[in-house]
């Protein structure tokens, strides 16, 4: 915009008698030729300024080269991170009793700590310690609180150690991790997340496809890299899913993605999940291979992410080959129930589609309605139970059945899991 200066200018000019004169015209001219260079002065200059701050704004949004996470140096073979907050060392001393007292394993040396704090969310203590075993092996171990032990701790997963150079994030999801060793939590959403990233990272989201509107956390809001998450009990490390950020240190600049994975679990009493690869497929079903001596029985149940895919009908055990039928197929059927109203059915495939059936009076579901299957080899009904499928309309009040739409895409599959016994059981 002109100043008011420029424009006073610029009308005096205009209004100057006007008196017909020798060369007037070239002096009307002249006066129009100020004029214009002076509007073009001040148009310049504006435009000056909305490049300089179009320039100023794109470097707060952080056009440029994205935040690199760097590098984390091991420590021999174990993750040389940082402790995550302040160490509590008579929590570390507790749980390193613990440990060495656990399965003969101790006593354990080199021993530190990743993390060692009470956490509200869990409402007890979280320690996660690396060290070398009796025998020399490189371990990782998680310990929280057993509530109906006056919170002393307890071992609740010991791995080996994590490949130092390729670790990003550690995590363990499990519903069985407040209790005594191995005990269900009683707590419909009873299920923990916990997540410890390399440095370097400045947020973690922990997210589950169990959870229908997700309740995560966003990248840039006050988060660390530690979290702690709940979730309903029906949530597995197979729905859940570990995303981590890099906030940038401009204003209002975006948080940068810089890694995503799914969570890990393993705590005694919880299914395993096998990896498998799809080999080959028909309309019905599926052939998948999985490692060798993985506990692999037909009536199993076979997930991905989003949900369940099938069941396991036939085993090869010399190929370790697997036929699974998908949810869609006539030859699948099962107990379920809808999630939170409860409402109890059972589901066939129908060839191309599938079909929740024997619906009680009175039971109602609604459009987007999740649909559950437990997993006969969690040992609950709720624990790691599957979405199959969401209502694809409202149940009519004179009808016992309603149309399912399938949670997983059970189109594209290249990638599945087993989801086995953690025992030798008959699962």
């Amino acid at each position: 915009m002109h100043s008011q200066t420029e424009l006073r200018a610029s009308l005096v000019e205009l209004a100057e008698p006007v008196q017909p004169a020798e060369g007037y015209e070239d002096r009307v001219m002249r006066r129009a030729r100020r004029i214009r260079g002076r509007r073009h002065f001040v148009t310049g200059t504006a435009a000056a300024v909305c490049v300089a701050v179009l320039v100023t704004m794109f470097q707060v949004v952080g056009i440029g080269p994205a935040p690199q996470l760097a590098a984390v140096s091991p420590d021999g073979p174990f993750l040389g991170w940082s402790p995550v907050g302040d160490v509590d060392a008579g929590l570390v001393r507790e749980a390193t009793d613990v440990w060495d007292r656990t399965n003969s394993a101790g006593p354990h040396t080199a021993v530190r700590a990743l993390v060692a704090t009470q956490h509200p969310r869990l409402r007890s203590a979280v320690v996660v310690l690396q060290g070398y075993d009796q025998q020399g092996a490189a371990r990782l171990a998680f310990f929280t609180g057993d509530s109906e032990a006056g919170d002393a701790l307890r071992v609740r997963v010991d791995r080996p150690a994590p490949d130092p150079v390729k670790t990003q994030v550690i995590s363990l999801v499990s519903p069985r991790l407040t209790g005594a060793a191995g005990d269900l939590s009683k707590d419909s959403w009873g299920t923990y997340a916990i997540a410890i990233a390399m440095p370097g990272v400045t947020a973690l989201r922990v997210s589950s496809t169990a959870v229908d509107d997700e309740m995560t956390q966003t990248p840039d809001g006050p988060t660390s890299r530690l979290v702690i998450k709940r979730f309903p009990i029906a949530a597995t490390p197979q729905t859940t899913t570990i995303a981590g950020f890099i906030k940038p240190k401009r204003p209002f600049a975006s948080a940068t993605k810089v890694f995503e994975v799914p969570g890990e679990g393993g705590v005694d009493g919880d299914a395993r999940a096998v990896p498998a690869q799809v080999v080959s497929r028909t309309s019905q079903q599926i052939v998948v291979a999985y490692p060798k001596s993985n506990g692999v029985r037909p009536g199993q149940l076979v997930v991905v992410a989003d949900g369940l895919v099938g069941r396991v009908t036939a085993v090869e055990v010399t190929r370790n080959e697997a036929t699974i039928d998908l949810v869609t197929s006539t030859g699948f059927a099962g107990e379920v129930y809808t999630n939170i109203s409860n409402v109890p059915g059972s589901v066939r495939g129908t060839g191309k589609g599938l079909v929740m059936e024997r619906i009680p009076a009175g039971g109602e579901v609604y459009q987007t309605n999740r649909v559950l299957m437990p997993d006969p080899c969690q040992g609950s009904k709720q624990a790691g139970a599957v979405s199959i499928g969401r209502a694809a309309s409202d149940k009519a009040a004179e009808v016992s059945s309603v149309e399912l739409t399938p949670t997983a895409d059970l189109i594209s599959l290249r990638e599945v899991s087993i989801m086995t016994s953690s025992t030798s059981g008959d699962c």
